[in-house]
């Protein structure tokens, strides 16, 4: 019965991948134009291709799944409250990576955006999203306490440029930052309130998170950031605490109140997302051979830390390791 419910869910996953996804982002670049419009300004190239495909991925791989558990699909103002979150986050993060605003005016734009005076279009931007969202949401106080943890561990997240920051840090910065992202997001659905889904939506962030760190190695070292994965010595110490988060992810997946075939539907999905982090763990794994540790990265060409999703072999590992994984 695994191996059906697993062809069925894959085979529906390839489909919204080939024609569902673009439909998507082709909706959400025209929907960026209208907000261009709106606040006269513009996104650049890359912020809007990060906006588009983010929020498209994160709509019919995650947002309809849970959407799923109870038998619905997401409607049109679901769609719209996604993608304007990720219109928020995208400029919000901005705020802190091109360092636009001092961190007393990002607490001033975030705790008070009523009273805030914007000077530029992306100011204007966030101050929209961030009040459209925040009166859109049934649950407005538990939002805001959501958001408000993510906004604490992005503060948090500044010591990761700080050599001696400790591993336990770095683990509390990455959970807290990738859980809230994610538990933000189920505020935008209409689907009756499940509690136990909550620990789902906090686990998968912590999960998606360490799996940006094990593909940005490079990129972060070379901006002088350090995480977990930019700190791993040994290939199996790496493994063993990403093993750990994603099958805590399956464990929150097992205490949902829903029928064991939706919980198994929602966990192979969610598993083709931890997948992608156990393709980056056997890269690692390859690269330390058989030596006792793995190879400093400095040393190595940035070829040997990217990790190509268009070639087969790595497609191939992606479906292996989500099989071995979802099953609950």
């Amino acid at each position: 019965m695994y191996l059906i419910s697993f062809i069925k869910s894959i085979g529906g996953l390839t489909i919204k991948t080939f024609w569902g996804l673009k439909k998507s982002e082709q909706w959400a670049t025209a929907y960026l134009h209208t907000i261009e419009d709106s606040f006269q300004g513009k996104f650049d190239n890359k912020t809007k291709d990060k906006i588009v495909k983010r929020y498209s991925i994160q709509q019919h791989f995650i947002n309809d799944s849970f959407s799923s558990l109870l038998g619905r699909n997401n409607n049109d103002r679901e769609k719209e409250r996604n993608l304007l979150y990720f219109i928020m986050v995208s400029v919000y993060d901005d705020f802190f990576d091109d360092k636009t605003l001092t961190l007393d005016q990002i607490d001033a734009i975030f705790y008070h955006p009523e009273t805030y005076l914007a000077q530029t279009f992306f100011e204007r931007v966030f101050i929209y999203t961030h009040i459209k969202l925040l009166n859109d949401v049934a649950d407005k106080a538990q939002y805001f306490k959501d958001f408000e943890g993510l906004h604490i561990a992005q503060k948090d997240s500044l010591e990761q440029f700080n050599p001696q920051i400790s591993d336990e840090a770095l683990l509390s910065i990455t959970t807290r930052k990738g859980g809230y992202c994610l538990l933000m997001c189920r505020h935008y659905l209409e689907t009756p309130y499940l509690q136990q889904a909550d620990a789902t939506w906090y686990a998968l962030g912590g999960v998606i998170q360490l799996t940006n760190d094990l593909y940005d190695i490079y990129k972060d070292m070379q901006e002088g950031i350090f995480t977990l994965a930019v700190r791993a010595k040994k290939q199996e110490v790496i493994y063993a605490l990403y093993h750990q988060h994603s099958q805590a992810l399956n464990n929150t997946i097992r205490q949902l109140p829903v029928s064991a075939a939706r919980k198994i539907d929602l966990s192979i999905i969610l598993n083709v997302i931890a997948a992608f982090g156990y393709v980056a763990l056997d890269n690692l794994k390859n690269l330390q051979g058989s030596n006792a540790t793995l190879p400093k990265f400095e040393t190595l060409a940035r070829k040997k830390l990217i990790i190509d999703m268009e070639k087969n072999k790595n497609r191939y590992k992606l479906l292996k390791f989500t099989y071995q994984n979802a099953a609950l």
